[in-house]
């Protein structure tokens, strides 16, 4: 622990010297972007770059080893669970609703990320939406690569089902790789003919060949790599060719889908992928709320302590999900 803190403290010495040498040069890098924030987003790049060449069973310890926000966890009711087998937490928030419950899908490239590094974000969102949220600890690659994970959601799917929750009662949910899992959960689940009733992504991993134009583009402004998130789909994917459908949902077939959210930071890498599906599922018929987080980086809701937008993508997604889970409500009545 000891050594962990101080590693940390040294990174964030050397984003607060960046920071301050960047803004005496050009201002901020973002418009609303405060020093704290920039700061921040600084360290978190720092981070991401220092991981990557660590192993993984190191890295998930450590991450799941760090202090986190515990100001929306300290307001839920957590109880461990397992559904099908696989690990699992609930968050319930006071007066839960007694029927819609939201399966979580944690973010962290399949590689890393669990119910205790996406606590505060499940806490947030089961306030949000008055709704009991449920995530999983499904199994991570390169020790389960494809399709392990699917397997995992859809177990838990099922468990809800077998306590009593229709279909029409779940939403999913997930961030970044998290996303990806929940859009291909539900594709697996609408050919198997009983879809959750909706999808809410979260910076969505979408195209495991990072070839958009903000891949690029927005990578002064974003944490992680396009280098680094290409390495760590290919840890994911091993010899599955990194464009196949299964794995970058961005090349699926979206017919038939039920309504999907999709939140993106208009100043991170991933921000052209979830703008492209939200116009090739309208294009497949579709009913899409897509919510653009203005000068926000990968995944807005995590930020919520340090930027006032991440806070409305966290509230914003959460009204979606209570609108959806809603007794009788119709598709399209949380657009």
């Amino acid at each position: 622990m000891p050594a962990m803190m101080l590693r940390l403290m040294k990174m964030f010495g050397l984003a607060f010297v960046e920071t301050t040498t960047e803004r005496a040069r050009r201002g901020p890098a973002r418009p609303s972007w405060g020093f704290g924030f920039e700061c921040v987003v600084r360290f978190l790049r720092r981070d991401f770059i220092q991981l990557l060449d660590r192993p993984y069973p190191e890295v998930r310890a450590e991450l799941d080893a760090r202090p986190y926000s515990q100001k929306a966890v300290r307001r839920v009711k957590r109880t461990v669970d397992t559904l099908n087998g696989v690990p699992a937490v609930w968050f319930e928030p006071p007066g839960a609703a007694s029927r819609g419950v939201v399966l979580y899908l944690h973010g962290g490239s399949y590689l890393y990320g669990s119910t205790k590094t996406h606590a505060d974000l499940m806490a947030r969102l089961a306030l949000a939406s008055g709704a009991r949220v449920v995530g999983i600890d499904y199994r991570l690659a390169p020790e389960h690569r494809y399709p392990a994970q699917l397997e995992d959601a859809l177990a838990a799917v099922d468990a809800l089902v077998e306590r009593g929750h229709a279909p029409g009662e779940i939403a999913l949910a997930g961030d970044s790789a998290g996303g990806n899992l929940a859009l291909v959960t539900q594709l697996a689940l609408r050919d198997r003919g009983a879809q959750a009733r909706c999808a809410a992504l979260i910076s969505p991993w979408l195209d495991f060949t990072s070839s958009s134009a903000s891949a690029r583009a927005n990578d002064a402004t974003d944490y992680g790599t396009r280098e680094g998130l290409l390495r760590q789909a290919r840890d994911f994917a091993g010899e599955t060719p990194l464009d196949d459908p299964r794995l970058s949902p961005l090349h699926a077939r979206l017919a038939g889908l039920a309504s999907l959210f999709i939140q993106v930071g208009d100043a991170e890498r991933l921000h052209d992928e979830g703008q492209e599906l939200a116009r090739r599922a309208r294009e497949a018929g579709v009913d899409v709320t897509l919510d653009v987080l203005r000068d926000m980086p990968h995944n807005g809701p995590v930020l919520a302590d340090f930027h006032p937008e991440g806070a409305r993508g966290a509230d914003t997604l959460g009204s979606y999900l209570r609108a959806s889970l809603s007794p009788g409500a119709r598709v399209g009545d949380a657009a």
